[in-house]
């Protein structure tokens, strides 16, 4: 999103330090009863996810971005709300946390997995980034956006940015 094309409201995310946490004790605590573990295996598993990744947070989001793939090329991004909640999911929000964290003409993805790959642990959203220069040739291939919020055509409706 270009500046005119980022929403008012939004607050760009900010890189959290190292030492700069949101562990808290019932983290630790449904980690060591999902896994079936001590707190101190729960903290070391907790450490080990933490050093690699880098944290980022506005107002309405926490997001954690880690390399993966060959040669650490792409990037997973795990979105979460920082208020827990799931049903609210907003497309351009998405788009704007993958362009501060990846660029703007780098492409992502989701994946909806088969069942045997499933990871459903709590409420976060994740979205993989191709590397520099690779396109996914899926999906449309020329830009076309409406700012206009059409609310009298039925089919076309927009909100507005």
């Amino acid at each position: 999103m270009s500046k005119k094309e980022t929403p008012s409201y939004w607050r760009p995310l900010v890189k959290l330090r190292k030492d700069e946490t949101f562990r808290r004790p019932e983290i630790v605590a449904e980690t060591m009863k999902h896994y079936g573990i001590d707190a101190d295996a729960a903290n070391a598993m907790l450490d080990k996810e933490e050093s690699r990744v880098e944290l980022y947070v506005n107002d309405i989001y926490q997001v954690a971005v880690g390399k993966c793939g060959p040669d650490d090329t792409m990037l997973h991004i795990n979105i979460r709300r920082r208020d827990g909640r799931a049903d609210l999911r907003d497309w351009r929000h998405f788009q704007q946390i993958k362009n501060e964290i990846a660029g703007p003409e780098r492409e992502a993805f989701e994946v909806y997995p088969a069942e045997s790959r499933k990871t459903d642990t709590s409420n976060k959203f994740h979205l993989w980034v191709l590397p520099f220069g690779v396109s996914m040739q899926v999906g449309w291939q020329t830009r076309d956006v409406q700012y206009e919020t059409n609310d009298d055509v039925p089919g076309l409706r927009q909100r507005a940015l």
